[in-house]
């Protein structure tokens, strides 16, 4: 069946800027800067009749993206000049720091300060996209933004301070809220534009501006092509709290990043109706049911492009938090850095077998990134409800253990790890199932 991917070379003709297949409709939706009379067109830039020469059933819908002029790709949202205004209150300086106001490297103009907390689940040295600082570990706590609102499209050096509010709205070096600490490089087929920087736990907020205090309500890691249709919300720095109706799911676009860049082509992208301006880069963008999908990076006057929130999490090795993480987690805690961290991204597709009502699963650490075709090392926690012999058994590998106390013992005291490994199939796309069974040893 094809993909997207599959339609990449329609970039290559006239004004086109982004492209996306759905699978369900057998359609290609195709962005353009501009609508042009199929007639002014030649061949090799009329994209129905390309389309058709290989694929003749599929339906081919042409969107205007509204610049009314050649152009090689869409906008990347903090670095027009003049930056435009921010609405109501979010260009003043807020502490402690909430997501969805103006905030953005000290050397660049205006944009919005993304998720927070987002945790850093991966050895920075093992990160397969990302680079990252060495001022920063595993556990550490950090904000999102782009990579071009935090580290200037990779100009920017490990180090460099980020500001809130933006330059562009007041903000100078006294109003300093972190460094660079890590970015996915732009380059042409990657998924994301993301950064981070570093934070001080005591003036950040896990609050959303002017979103319902619950969100998020979860964060979404898979299902995306579910979404074509759906609403979306954002909060950002210029234009506020906005919505708009899902377009694209999987789509390649081509934005406009400038200087030594050019136009850079990035992937698997969600593309919503326009709800952006220049300053909102970094917004992040949730469902109606508060549910966090994504991080606006570019746009024009009818589209917002927004990376789905589980490439950021995976391409940058870290995991966003849904709520405020305890005071003794991350940054502050010391030897905490030395700890698992407990990567959420995989667990949603855990699925349990627990048999026997006396023995309880508590939790599933990975030591690692999952990756197709590797072995990770995971701990198993495991609580009895009385002392006694169990047995258990974890990705079809069975061991026993033998937890011994007092019957009136706490329930803490009959707490146990289990070393085990977990192997993950080559085929693997986002998620990897771990079957763990347990019980009592009669």
């Amino acid at each position: 069946m094809p993909t997207t991917q599959d339609f990449e070379y329609l970039l290559e003709c006239r004004n086109v800027i982004g492209v996306d297949y759905d699978e369900r409709e057998d359609k290609v939706r195709v962005f353009v800067s501009r609508k042009l009379p199929p007639e002014t067109l030649d061949d090799e830039d009329d994209v129905e009749k390309r389309v058709h020469e290989t694929a003749v059933d599929t339906t081919v819908d042409v969107v205007d993206a509204g610049y009314d002029e050649d152009r090689n790709g869409y906008e990347p949202l903090s670095i027009l000049e003049p930056a435009p205004e921010a609405v109501e209150d979010r260009d003043d300086r807020h502490r402690p720091v909430p997501a969805g106001v103006s905030e953005i490297n000290a050397n660049s103009t205006a944009g919005t300060g993304g998720p927070y907390p987002a945790r850093i689940a991966t050895e920075t040295g093992d990160a397969t996209e990302a680079v990252w600082s060495d001022a920063v570990d595993l556990g550490d706590f950090v904000r999102l933004s782009n990579n071009h609102v935090y580290a200037r499209s990779n100009e920017a050096d490990f180090g460099e301070p980020i500001l809130q509010p933006s330059p562009h709205d007041g903000g100078d070096r006294d109003d300093e809220v972190g460094e660079l600490v890590g970015y996915v490089p732009i380059a042409d087929g990657v998924r994301v534009d993301v950064a981070a920087r570093s934070v001080e736990r005591d003036r950040e907020s896990a609050s959303y501006y002017g979103l319902e205090e619950g969100w998020p309500t979860d964060v979404r890691r898979d299902g995306y092509d579910e979404l074509r249709g759906e609403t979306v919300t954002k909060t950002g720095r210029t234009t506020g709290v906005t919505s708009a109706s899902i377009e694209a799911t999987s789509a390649s676009v081509t934005v406009e990043f400038g200087g030594e860049h050019g136009s850079v082509t990035l992937r698997d992208q969600l593309i919503a109706g326009h709800m952006s301006e220049g300053g909102d880069s970094g917004s992040p963008v949730f469902l109606e049911d508060g549910e966090l999908v994504g991080l606006l990076f570019a746009g024009s006057a009818e589209q917002t492009i927004c990376n789905r929130i589980g490439n950021v999490e995976r391409d940058l090795g870290v995991e966003i938090l849904a709520a405020e993480p305890d005071e003794d987690e991350g940054n502050d805690g010391g030897d905490e850095r030395d700890a698992p961290v407990y990567t959420t991204t995989f667990e949603e597709s855990l699925e349990v077998d627990l048999e026997g009502a006396t023995l309880d699963l508590e939790s599933i650490t990975f030591e690692d990134r999952l990756r197709p075709g590797t072995r990770v090392a995971a701990t198993v926690v495991v609580a009895a409800s009385e002392p006694g012999s169990y047995w258990l058994e974890i990705a079809g590998e069975r061991r026993t253990v033998d937890l011994e106390g007092d019957e009136d013992e706490a329930r803490d005291e009959l707490r146990h790890a289990v070393d085990a490994a977990v192997d993950v199939p080559d085929d693997s796309s986002d998620t990897v199932g771990v079957t763990i069974a347990g019980g009592r040893v009669e």
